[in-house]
């Protein structure tokens, strides 16, 4: 035998603990993601905005944003010579990183020696060298052209960057 009231009851009492029970799933879920955006992991890709020595600071990016100019390849260990040595801050952490490039085609750059190069405005008097030609999924040198003064590869993702003075 069916009791209505016992039924009114339930829905009383049961419907809010689902929706507490929703909200809460909801909840847990959105921060899990927000601390994974900020995470710094291999393949992950950076915004170097300062690259003094010992007061280096970046954000985790979007890796196809013309703004993440570094892909991290190695977290916490002694960098390969074609990389950039990153020693500083990624968000509210401390972090020590091998860079490779992920520089924009037609953004320039200063070089800094080992340190990552910073993005600057082609007109600037620190200006390097300016990204004239990105082939991505190539390694290839051949494929700069007759603009390019300079190159330089990434093995993975496989990235080719032709470069010239700004």
């Amino acid at each position: 035998m069916i009791f209505p009231e016992k039924r009114l009851l339930a829905r009383i009492v049961l419907g809010p603990v689902a929706a507490m029970a929703l909200v809460g799933a909801v909840v847990s879920c959105s921060s899990d993601d927000a601390s994974s955006a900020n995470a710094v992991a291999v393949g992950s890709c950076v915004e170097v905005g300062d690259n003094a020595a010992g007061a280096m600071k970046a954000t985790v990016g979007d890796c196809s944003s013309a703004t993440s100019n570094y892909r991290i390849v190695q977290v916490g260990a002694d960098c390969a010579a074609d990389n950039a040595a990153f020693d500083g801050t990624v968000g509210d952490a401390k972090s020590s990183l091998c860079l490779a490039p992920n520089f924009a085609e037609g953004s320039c750059y200063a070089e800094a020696g080992k340190r990552p190069a910073k993005t600057v405005d082609c007109t600037a008097a620190d200006a390097s060298f300016k990204v004239v030609k990105r082939i991505d999924g190539q390694t290839d040198e051949l494929l700069c052209g007759m603009d390019a003064t300079q190159f330089r590869t990434v093995p993975d993702p496989k990235t080719t960057f032709c470069m010239a003075k700004p």
